[in-house]
């Protein structure tokens, strides 16, 4: 199938009024080819204070310039009603609207889904809010932090001698947002077979209890609490260690008794002389009543990290490979940045920023042969209000 320049959705537009919580969403939508129009307040978004700045100015936030990669930027005032009239209009020709209002905060203006339903039938409204639009908390505010700990994920991240953690980088916003995404495109193909949109509620408590895997299935399956295993993996309440040190950093290796064999000959290969016994090893389960006693793995752990430690993570990486053994290098944002592996799929791409000039920037997370990723750069502040909100330019988009 031949390329095109268009892209995978192309043909669709989206309103985007989120905050923090939903920036992902409307971002990658925005690659696949979605004309996203950002609707800022009159003194611009609050995320373009965000740091880490270019340069000591306020503007010339990278946090922005990543988030809001590829959309359009309108200025307009919700609390006038003239402007509320604009985005009714806007929404006329819109496939989606994704907002994160407190529930009944949008209603209060007129710009509630009720509100639209029959003015915009097609428009599918994509709610994202901490706890969701009803319920007890559904009134509450919240940040990432506590959509980690509110969705459980912060009970199993750190030590367990310590205090729960949060992780470092705001994977509850980021994947309630993906789960925004994901929403609006299975509500996309619904319309295609109605006719009509329809109202996305999304929880991020619910998207981080979503996460839990095994864990949750644990309790409530067998009334255990997994704990935190720190650099291991938790299985119940037990642990396999996973994160070990080496002479340059720390590499990831999976000890399950499949992986037990490949790595005595590989160590017997590299010139060591692996005291454990790889049959008793590799018949030994994870989990269980025939786990083994703390004693025989810290004496397993010990021979592995001694091995482990005179060796670079990359050496130890490509040599593991040829022994299939699943080792990795835990890569730094050095690491990223400089992957080989990322360079040759050409993931960080370079785009032109009217506010921050030339950058190179992340880029597609996935490819599609026909329909390539956009890359272009984030908009300023109502930059594309002439184009958007002029008259004789909001003319009925096509859709498919």
């Amino acid at each position: 199938m031949s390329q095109t320049t268009d892209g995978a959705l192309s043909p669709y537009s989206a309103i985007d009024l989120t905050d923090e919580i939903g920036a992902l969403s409307t971002m990658v939508l925005a690659g696949l080819g979605v004309d996203v129009i950002r609707v800022e307040p009159p003194d611009g978004h609050p995320s373009r204070q965000r740091g880490p700045m270019l340069r000591e100015d306020q503007d010339s936030s990278l946090y922005w310039a990543q988030m809001n990669a590829g959309k359009r930027s309108v200025i307009l005032d919700l609390d006038i009603e003239a402007d509320r009239e604009r985005l009714g209009t806007l929404c006329e020709n819109a496939d989606f609207l994704f907002e994160s209002d407190a529930p009944g905060a949008m209603a209060e203006r007129g710009l509630g889904y009720a509100d639209l339903r029959d003015r915009a039938p097609q428009l599918i409204y994509i709610s994202i809010t901490p706890f969701g639009q009803d319920g007890p908390k559904s009134m509450w505010a919240a940040s990432d932090l506590i959509g980690h700990v509110s969705g459980g994920l912060s009970s199993l991240v750190g030590d367990p001698e310590r205090a729960p953690l949060r992780p470092s980088v705001e994977q509850a916003y980021n994947i309630t947002a993906l789960n925004a995404g994901s929403a609006a495109m299975i509500a996309l193909h619904a319309r295609n077979l109605t006719g009509r949109g329809q109202h996305i509620d999304v929880s991020m408590q619910a998207a981080m209890a979503n996460t839990l895997g095994n864990a949750r299935l644990y309790w409530e399956m067998d009334g255990i609490i997994t704990k935190r295993a720190g650099g291991a993996r938790a299985f119940a309440d037990r642990a396999t260690r996973i994160i070990y040190p080496c002479a340059d950093g720390y590499v990831a290796f999976v000890r399950v008794p499949a992986s037990i064999h490949s790595l005595h000959r590989w160590m017997t290969a590299e010139h060591g002389d692996p005291q454990f016994d790889a049959e008793y090893w590799a018949n030994i389960p994870i989990a269980g009543d025939r786990t083994p006693s703390s004693e025989e793995v810290a004496e397993l752990e010990a021979e592995i990290e001694a091995f482990f430690s005179t060796r670079g993570a990359q050496a130890l990486y490509e040599s593991g490979q040829q022994f299939n053994v699943m080792i990795c290098p835990v890569n730094t944002m050095q690491d990223i940045v400089g992957s080989p592996q990322l360079a040759a799929r050409a993931f960080f791409t370079e785009v032109d920023d009217p506010a921050l000039g030339h950058l190179k920037v992340p880029g597609a997370p996935l490819k599609m042969s026909a329909t390539p990723w956009q890359s272009h750069p984030a908009p300023t502040p109502g930059q594309h209000n002439y184009e958007i909100l002029t008259p004789a330019n909001q003319s009925q988009t096509e859709r498919v």
